[in-house]
């Protein structure tokens, strides 16, 4: 399989898994804060137990996490001259460090 190919594969897998963690994380944050308590009133959202909906934030955001990884680390090259691109003058010549 072509990087190219496997790039696109972790960033649609970044945006699938971080939609549930944002999700669940505002749920969790807004209507289901911990220290709740028994009988509060706040035990389900949407049919779904507070500690279901810390699974799905947890797994979702450890799964998030390593594509990121995964993603930085296909990038790496790029990371590496990232003073390079950054220093770089209109005739694409790269400034000496004292000149900018």
């Amino acid at each position: 399989m072509k990087k190219i190919a496997i790039n696109a594969l972790v960033d649609i897998g970044c945006l699938i898994t971080f939609i549930p963690s944002v999700i669940s994380g505002l749920v969790l944050y807004l209507v289901l804060p911990s220290g709740g308590g028994p009988g509060s009133g706040w035990d389900l959202f949407l049919d779904i137990p507070r500690n279901q909906w810390v699974a799905m934030h947890d797994n979702s955001s450890l799964v998030f996490a390593a594509l990121v990884i995964v993603h930085l680390l296909l990038h790496w090259k790029f990371f590496r001259h990232i003073g390079r691109h950054l220093t770089r003058n209109k005739t694409g010549d790269a400034q000496p460090p004292g000149d900018r």
